[in-house]
């Protein structure tokens, strides 16, 4: 992230409008900027417009909020992306900190005369100016509180006992039988038919997990995952094709044609990494060797035709560069291979270059969290690997997905799709 946030983030934070990555993200950097604090601090409401026998922090705008978050979170209802909002918050603000442990100590107390004790947050309390906690605490206070909550559970008592002594008599008169006809008993609510839930359609096994989808495409097993990479699960169920993405088509300009002749065993061309956008930043290069004997080099060359990289003389056919690359850079690499004073260059005109991209550190920040917490999915792990042209990863990730789904025709299409995009 920038220096200091731009004023469309300070918009997007304080309106609650940036997606789960980015409100991470920025919640973060609030923790640790005073600059961006004191921006976002005037963005929101003035202080003067606030009451004036309510005490004033400074830092109020960038506090948890009780419904969006604490509640959720002591609950146990908040998502994996919300819970890391509040632990990041909580580690640097002792205020939102002792506010969540008030909370968690008040759930495990038992709860009076079987009456729900879940802690309420009325429009009227104004956060951090008087702890509505230190209030259950006066001794008057707690006592009249225990007193009106046992008036409520018995008057609750007999509200209820009062219903099902009425009740008794409408549930007798529906099961008499009818004037009409003696013998036939009227059916009871009760006993009417249920409606059968739907079955799915489609029922997949994914590292342990159990993915369906139903026939309106809502995808079930996945909840947890950002919202554009759950979408882009649901586009592939449905459509049950991976079709070829910008990453990929920006490098895969007759790399199929490449790609076909370096299959051929007796054919000296590249390997890897080839058409496809890599997660190293110092990735092993191989090639197919052309004759015993021969002596290779390796050339790297950035977007402008720049030499950025040699590996000197090499007898095997891989080479692993010892300075990383430059991460949102397009590369092309040939290998040069010398036999008896004779020099021959791969790939070489009219064949196309032989080209691949390293992963931008944005995406590569992305894909660490999407491992941490959804690394177990093949089917999200490749649909995020597929959609950012990691064409290798994705391709074993579905093959995973297809192994541990034989009797699915879905994983044998998307694998089959996606190996059709690799071909190009």
């Amino acid at each position: 992230m920038a220096e200091h946030l731009s004023q469309i983030q300070l918009n997007g934070y304080s309106g609650r409008t940036l997606g789960p990555d980015e409100l991470l993200a920025v919640d973060r950097h609030l923790a640790s900027c005073d600059v961006c604090h004191e921006k976002l601090a005037h963005l929101s409401s003035p202080v003067r417009d606030r009451p004036s026998n309510v005490t004033r922090f400074s830092e109020e705008t960038f506090h948890l909020g009780y419904a969006e978050h604490l509640e959720p979170y002591v609950e146990g209802k908040a998502n994996e992306i919300d819970r890391e909002i509040v632990e990041s918050h909580i580690a640097s603000c002792t205020a939102c900190g002792d506010e969540l442990r008030d909370l968690q100590e008040f759930r495990r107390q038992p709860a009076l005369s079987g009456i729900d004790q879940r802690p309420v947050s009325p429009p009227s309390w104004k956060r951090r100016t008087g702890s509505w906690r230190s209030a259950l605490r006066l001794p008057r206070f707690a006592t009249a509180v225990v007193f009106a909550m046992v008036i409520l559970a018995i008057a609750l008592v007999i509200v209820l006992w009062t219903r099902s002594r009425t009740s008794q008599p409408d549930q007798q008169t529906n099961n008499t039988p009818s004037p009409a006809n003696p013998n036939v008993v009227q059916p009871s609510p009760a006993d009417e038919p249920k409606p059968q839930p739907e079955e799915p359609l489609i029922v997949l096994n994914d590292g342990g997990l159990r993915v369906t989808m139903d026939q309106q495409g809502h995808v079930a097993g996945l909840e947890s995952l950002p919202p554009d990479l759950k979408q882009a699960v649901e586009r592939a169920l449905t459509t049950r094709r991976l079709q070829l993405t910008k990453p990929l088509a920006d490098l895969s300009i007759d790399a199929g044609r490449l790609r076909d002749s370096a299959t051929e065993q007796s054919t000296f061309l590249p390997l890897a990494p080839l058409a496809t956008v890599i997660e190293s930043d110092r990735p092993t290069f191989r090639w197919r060797k052309t004759e015993d004997g021969a002596i290779y080099s390796v050339a790297i060359h950035d977007s402008r035709l720049r030499n950025v990289e040699n590996s000197g003389p090499l007898e095997g056919t891989t080479w692993t560069p010892a300075t990383p690359l430059k991460r949102g850079v397009t590369y092309t690499w040939q290998i040069h291979a010398v036999k008896d004073g004779a020099t021959t260059i791969s790939p070489k005109p009219p064949a196309p270059e032989a080209r691949f991209r390293v992963l931008d550190s944005a995406t590569m920040t992305i894909l660490g969290t999407v491992k941490r917490l959804h690394g177990k999915s093949h089917l999200a792990m490749g649909v995020f690997y597929w959609k950012h042209g990691l064409i290798d990863e994705a391709e074993t990730e579905f093959e995973a997905l297809a192994n541990a789904n034989r009797q699915s025709p879905v994983a044998a299409q998307l694998l089959a799709s996606l190996r059709s995009v690799r071909r190009g």
